[in-house]
């Protein structure tokens, strides 16, 4: 069950294993929990300032949540109740960078902050998450690239950027910057495998 992994596995990890613990026929399903979103990157002058990502969690996982924090079971989470989600569960990610992988010309990107966090039920009744990532530099992508993953090592959790448009560029120096997404090569371990995608952005000088 992971539980040496501390804070994390006290808040997600637990809730995605009571879920499948209660749904048996999810037990031998790797990840346990799926996660599709988009990612915005903010520009200022061509240097990174902000990432906002939207996950809208799988329908089952979506219940799973609902059930525990829509206390007044309206089908919306007000501020107390989005509040205790985020410190409940998505403040225990915190100790993985949310999942971000960043790497620019300069070396690896950690996550600064998280701001403007915000839990919603979409018309489908999944659960959506939106945040932005603050980093803790903000790298010049000019004459540069930068390389995205988002993805859990542990595999619990399955993250993919998909739609029809997954990936978006905005703010100053962005109309030089393009983008182009590929599978890396799997990544194993006890609870099964995945291809993460990596996204490289690249800036004209």
């Amino acid at each position: 069950m992971r539980l040496s992994h501390g804070v994390w596995a006290r808040g997600f990890w637990t809730l995605a294993i009571a879920a499948v613990v209660a749904f048996p026929a999810k037990l031998h399903a790797h990840p346990h929990v799926w996660v599709s979103g988009t990612a915005a990157f903010h520009l200022e002058n061509a240097a990174l300032a902000r990432v906002t990502l939207r996950w809208q969690f799988d329908a089952f996982f979506s219940q799973v949540l609902m059930g525990d924090f829509d206390k007044n079971k309206d089908g919306k989470f007000d501020p107390e109740e989005t509040a205790a989600m985020k410190a409940q569960v998505f403040t225990s990610l915190k100790e993985y960078g949310y999942f971000v992988h960043m790497k620019a010309a300069s070396g690896p990107v950690d996550v600064s902050s998280i701001e403007a966090f915000s839990a919603v039920v979409d018309k489908d009744g999944q659960l959506v998450f939106t945040f932005d990532v603050v980093p803790s530099t903000k790298p010049d992508l000019r004459g540069n690239k930068l390389v995205f993953a988002l993805f859990d090592p542990t595999i619990y959790v399955d993250l993919a950027l998909e739609g029809d448009v997954p990936v978006t560029l905005d703010g100053t120096g962005a109309q030089d910057c393009s983008w182009k997404m590929r599978d890396l090569d799997q990544i194993t371990s006890s609870n099964g495998f995945v291809s993460p995608q990596e996204l490289e952005i690249t800036c004209k000088n």
